[in-house]
């Protein structure tokens, strides 16, 4: 799929897993479509306290309408 001037695209992330999934679930209502091959889930350590922490992304891109 290519992407036109007027396709939206957007990228969602993340810390928490629960937050992002409901996000992603939102915006597939809204008619975007999740580009599962950006789907990436990251760990990252806080450097002040050695926790791991994950952040979620991926990309969501909502098509324009072709009714012309």
């Amino acid at each position: 799929m290519s992407l036109t001037d007027e396709d939206e695209l957007i990228l969602v992330s993340e810390w928490d897993s629960e937050t992002f999934h409901r996000r992603v679930l939102d915006l597939e209502a809204k008619g975007y479509l999740a580009r599962q091959e950006s789907y990436k889930i990251t760990a990252e350590m806080n450097p002040e306290t050695g926790q791991i922490v994950h952040l979620y992304t991926i990309e969501m891109l909502k098509v324009a309408s072709s009714d012309s």
